[in-house]
């Protein structure tokens, strides 16, 4: 949410006003920064996200047989508090385990939630018993062994709102994966589009949004990685 103050109740407080006319200039993520920006402030629409991406530039990575219908970045969740602190509710956990007991319960998928255990592998965060089975969860990873995953499925999930343009998502594009986006999210809903996946609004419409998107990516109708090549990436970002 920066420059405005976060909602996460595990973050520091501040003033609306404290950052958002302090400099001459600001690279944001918002949708609508007029409502949160001076008009003296010059703005560029530019994320982290959109360099050093997987592959780029050069020939996209060898794809892999696809084993998962998903998978999910939790980043370095809060695994001793069953997934409540700063990192769950950055990747809105909550409701990720709301939509997981569509996404197993009603359409069994199968899935791979990144960093939902403990590093010592002994203790994982709670998910719906529809999922026993279904589910892999594993431990933080390092990046290569995230990009393996993702490679291995249909699409990334992507529940968070209050998250800033999470890098994994152009990384999913530059592996050619597509995208399952919470609308709402605050910085990288630019790259969703028809060719790079599907928005969903809230629970009412989860399951859909994820049928629409498994029967489109079957018959080959998003091109998430020419996407990337097009839009992101060092060569063109920088």
């Amino acid at each position: 949410d920066f420059p405005l103050p976060a909602p996460n109740p595990f973050s520091e407080s501040f003033p609306r006003d404290k950052f958002v006319g302090l400099f001459p200039g600001f690279l944001y993520m918002h949708r609508n920064p007029e409502t949160i920006f001076p008009s003296h402030v010059k703005l560029i629409l530019l994320s982290q996200s959109d360099f050093a991406l997987p592959g780029l530039p050069g020939r996209p990575s060898q794809g892999a047989p696809k084993k998962y219908d998903f998978t999910f970045s939790g980043s370095d969740q809060d695994v001793a508090q069953d997934c409540v602190g700063w990192s769950s509710f950055a990747k809105n956990w909550t409701f990720a385990k709301q939509a997981l007991e569509v996404m197993c319960g009603e359409l069994r998928m199968t899935g791979v939630l990144v960093a939902t255990k403990n590093k010592q592998g002994t203790k994982a965060c709670s998910i719906p018993a529809s999922c026993n089975g279904l589910i892999t969860q594993t431990t933080f990873l390092n990046q290569d062994e995230f990009f393996s995953y993702v490679k291995q499925s249909r699409f990334l999930f992507l529940p968070q709102v209050h998250d800033a343009s999470p890098r994994v998502i152009t990384q999913a594009l530059a592996l050619d994966v597509p995208l399952l986006m919470n609308r709402n999210l605050i910085g990288g809903w630019k790259y969703l589009t028809a060719s790079t996946g599907e928005f969903f609004n809230d629970a009412s419409d989860i399951k859909e949004s994820a049928q629409r998107l498994l029967a489109k990516a079957a018959s080959g109708e998003y091109s998430p990685r020419r996407y990337v090549d097009d839009n992101a990436g060092d060569h063109i970002a920088g």
